[in-house]
């Protein structure tokens, strides 16, 4: 018969081939998903970047030759209260980190919320220039008139980043304790739900 039987003991030198072949497999499924981020991250638009702004105005519905910074504020400002609080914000990458995400083996919501709140620090700070946290209508339409909002500087992903201690550091610094425990409580949350549905998945050995 074919297969190896359960009752017959493997040898260490079988054993040792297999586990080379289950690296190998391993090895081979990494350098795959590292491509797919790699030809991901080459697709991304720079967040606040006018090609980034242009694409959800269009997936609004309008043409991007019709562009106006004045009816993109208003239409995203959802409370209508003349500014862009951090979820408003948010929601305006919302598209570009799906994007970034789909199609990958080993998504991790923790890594979609950091990317998400790493574009919105970016945009505040280059937008923001009261320093109030929020980005107001006259502060986004200034924006787009400013030779930033032309530029397209590539955006180091954090799929690809390899943020040091120091910088990884830095970036929780910046984070207001509001956000950072937002961050916290959608982790462990994702964490519960892949628990939950790791346990129901589980069959008891016969």
């Amino acid at each position: 018969s074919s297969g190896i039987n359960a009752e017959w003991p493997l040898r260490p030198g079988m054993l040792r081939a297999m586990n080379e072949y289950d690296r190998n497999v391993q090895e081979a499924l990494d350098e795959e998903e590292k491509q797919k981020k790699l030809d991901h991250q080459k697709k991304m638009k720079h967040p606040g970047a006018k090609s980034q702004i242009e694409g959800v105005w269009e997936e609004d519905g309008f043409d991007k030759d019709t562009f106006n910074p004045k009816v993109f504020f208003q239409m995203h400002d959802v409370d209508g209260n003349g500014e862009w609080d951090p979820y408003e914000l948010e929601a305006i990458f919302e598209k570009e980190v799906e994007e970034l995400f789909e199609g990958l083996d080993d998504i991790d919501e923790e890594e979609k919320a950091e990317e998400v709140a790493r574009m919105r620090e970016h945009v505040i700070k280059h937008i923001d220039k009261n320093g109030d946290g929020f980005v107001q209508r006259d502060e986004f339409i200034e924006y787009t008139k400013s030779p930033d909002f032309d530029a397209e500087d590539p955006w180091e992903s954090v799929i690809n980043s390899s943020l040091d201690e120091a910088e990884f550091a830095k970036f929780e610094k910046d984070l207001n304790p509001e956000e950072k425990k937002r961050l916290e409580e959608e982790a462990m949350k994702e964490k519960k739900e892949k628990s939950t549905d790791c346990d129901s998945a589980l069959i008891p050995l016969l």
